[in-house]
């Protein structure tokens, strides 16, 4: 039997990048507090350098748990 479903290619990409992010505050109180969030602007993103890349077959499905994560599996010693 055929597989008329049309096949699909998922590629992830990770790497490392230097980037800009922008904000603005009303005080400069509240911009000098690192935990605080201000209004924003902008992202500039540069210096992208690709480690390496992974391309698998997609099924649709979510795929972020793990037989593992889930407790499907059985850890024998």
């Amino acid at each position: 039997m055929i597989d008329k479903k049309a096949k699909t290619f998922k590629r992830t990409k990770y790497g490392d990048a230097n980037f800009e992010y922008v904000e603005i505050f009303d005080s400069v109180e509240k911009a000098a507090e690192p935990s605080n969030k201000g209004e924003f602007v902008e992202v500039v993103v540069a210096d992208i350098k690709w480690n390496h890349t992974k391309v698998k077959e997609h099924d649709g499905r979510d795929q972020k748990s793990s037989a593992r994560v889930d407790g499907q599996t059985k850890k024998e010693k």
